[in-house]
C-alpha cells in the first residue's frame, strides 16, 4: 500500500508539473513566443482560469435587476440601515428608498436582497454558519477599523446596484479575551503558528464587508473552561491556511 501511494503521488506530481509548464508563457532562444502546442491546449482544458464570480460585480440589464428584486427577500429594518450606512461610509452616496422626494439620478438602496447560503472566491467556498460551520469561520479585513479580524459569516446578501449584482457579507466577529486571559495561552509568543485564542461565545456587533475583504478560512479548536487557566470556554483559531497568499 505504501509503495502504491508513493508511486501514485509521484505520477500526480509529474502531471501537475507538466501542466504548469505548459500554461507558463514560453519563448525560444531569440525571445519569440512559442506557438500553442497540443499539451498547452490540454492544460487549458484541465486548468481553466478561475474567476472570482462573487467578488467582481455581475452586469445586469434593467429587466434582470427587476426580476432579481421581485424574487428577493425583504431586509429587516436594522439590516437595511446597517447596509445603507456601510455604503455611505465607503463613499457610495446611496439614499434610503423611503427618503422622498428623490433627486434626479439619485442612488437608491432597494429594500430587498437575495440571501444565498454561500459564495465562491477562486477555488474556495465561504458559507453562512447555519449552512456549513467549517466554511463560515474566516479571517477578514475590517474596513471600519482598517485591521484584520476573525469571525464567522452570519449572512450573505446579493443586491442589484448600479447595473450589476453585488455581494455583501455580514460577519460576527469573535469576542476578544482580556489581555490577562490571552497572556495565559502561549499563542502571543508563538506568532509563527498564526493562531489566537478567543471567547467561544461571540457577542460583538456584526460587521458588513465585501467578498474581496475575506482573507482566508480558519481552522478552529474549541477548548473547555479551565484550559490554560481561563475560566470560560474558548476557541483557538488559526489562519495558516492562507499560506501568505493574501
Amino acid at each position: 500500500m505504501d509503495l502504491t501511494m508513493l508511486r501514485q503521488m509521484g505520477r500526480r506530481g509529474r502531471v501537475d508539473a507538466m501542466l504548469e509548464d505548459a500554461l507558463a508563457p514560453s519563448t525560444d532562444a531569440t525571445g519569440i513566443p512559442v506557438g500553442v502546442t497540443a499539451i498547452r491546449n490540454l492544460a487549458q482544458i484541465l486548468r481553466p482560469k478561475k474567476v472570482d464570480t462573487d467578488c467582481a460585480p455581475t452586469p445586469l440589464t434593467l429587466l434582470e435587476a427587476a426580476s432579481a428584486l421581485k424574487n428577493a427577500s425583504e431586509l429587516h429594518e436594522f439590516d437595511y440601515t446597517a447596509l445603507l450606512h456601510y455604503l455611505q461610509r465607503s463613499g457610495r452616496q446611496y439614499r434610503a428608498f423611503s427618503d422622498f422626494p428623490h433627486p434626479k439620478n439619485a442612488l437608491i438602496l432597494p429594500p430587498q436582497a437575495e440571501t444565498p447560503l454561500q459564495l465562491h472566491r477562486g477555488e474556495c467556498t465561504f458559507s453562512c454558519q447555519r449552512s456549513h460551520q467549517g466554511n463560515s469561520t474566516i479571517r477578514f479585513y475590517n474596513p471600519s477599523t482598517q485591521a484584520h479580524a476573525t469571525g464567522f459569516i452570519e449572512m450573505i446578501w446579493r443586491i442589484p446596484l448600479e447595473g450589476s449584482m453585488q455581494s455583501f457579507v455580514v460577519v460576527q466577529p469573535h469576542r476578544q479575551l482580556s489581555e490577562i486571559e490571552e497572556a495565559r495561552a502561549p499563542f502571543q509568543n508563538l506568532q509563527g503558528f498564526m493562531s489566537q485564542i478567543v471567547d467561544a461565545h461571540s457577542t460583538e456587533d456584526p460587521v458588513i464587508i465585501e467578498p474581496n475583504h475575506i482573507i482566508t478560512h480558519l481552522t478552529t479548536f474549541r477548548r473547555p473552561k479551565g484550559t490554560y487557566g481561563i475560566q470560560r470556554e474558548t476557541l483557538v483559531v488559526c489562519w495558516a491556511l492562507n499560506r501568505g497568499r493574501r
